[in-house]
């Protein structure tokens, strides 16, 4: 494990640690939909498909938590040979997160995350599997959005986020969007 992820995985437990210290009362758990586009020096790639976790406290700044994965998967015929192409993103991140203490409207926030991101690939030609390598690179996530009640406890949001990847050849430009439901116990 290179030096850079057992910094991440140490910053990570400390800030689930600290995530799971505030009592359940006062937590928000969010679980949705997300598609990430990514870009580097001229290049791009869209991942459609993927979830998105986030443990946070409730209140006008608190700690938040957040896990979440992302896929692509491209199949194609080369003269006559078939290709299948896989590519997984998966992160880890914690930080802080500021947002109003309305719990009754519309609620916008603001997130600040550090991490990292792990990516992963793996292709298939004419049926024989070709590992594609994976890395593991320090993630800083800048984003928001808003939350907005449909109950007591139940609520839905929609996120955009900027990610950085510092990899380790080139950085790599990531805008990630999210929707999905907020459980609050408050």
């Amino acid at each position: 494990m290179s030096e850079c992820s057992k910094r991440s995985l140490v910053a990570l437990t400390l800030v689930a640690a600290a995530a799971f210290a505030v009592p359940a009362r006062a937590q928000d758990l969010s679980f949705g939909y997300q598609t990430q586009r990514f870009s580097s020096e001229g290049d791009s790639l869209n991942a459609p498909f993927g979830v998105s976790l986030s443990v946070a406290g409730s209140g006008p700044l608190t700690l938040v938590g957040q896990f979440d994965w992302s896929r692509k998967h491209e199949s194609q015929t080369v003269l006559g040979t078939s290709v299948d192409a896989t590519a997984n993103f998966t992160a880890f991140a914690g930080g802080i997160r500021m947002s109003g203490n309305d719990p009754h409207s519309p609620t916008p926030f603001i997130d600040v995350l550090f991490g990292a991101m792990r990516s992963s690939g793996s292709v298939n030609v004419a049926g024989e599997k070709i590992d594609g390598g994976s890395e593991t690179d320090k993630m800083l996530q800048l984003g928001g959005g808003v939350s907005v009640p449909m109950g007591s406890a139940l609520g839905i949001f929609g996120q955009l986020d900027y990610r950085r990847i510092f990899a380790t050849d080139s950085h790599v430009n990531v805008v990630r969007f999210v929707a999905g439901v907020r459980l609050s116990a408050r």
